[in-house]
């Protein structure tokens, strides 16, 4: 079981570097949530924020395993 938590964390922890290297393009999507000018929580967020809950989760998991 703690493999596999391990994994998850990598595999998220992963998807959201990758993401996060891609910048933002027209793929960004429209904004949800606006925090100045030219700033805010687009579409294209929403699945970094979903990759950082699902490693957050695995690793408070993996953290409390003995």
């Amino acid at each position: 079981m703690r493999r596999d938590l391990a994994f998850v964390v990598a595999a998220a922890l992963t998807g959201l570097m990758m993401l996060l290297i891609a910048g933002h393009g027209p793929w960004a999507g429209d904004v949800i949530w606006a925090f100045g000018d030219g700033h805010g929580l687009n579409n294209g967020d929403l699945p970094v924020l979903g990759l950082w809950v699902i490693g957050m989760v695995a690793t408070g998991l993996l953290a409390r395993q003995e």
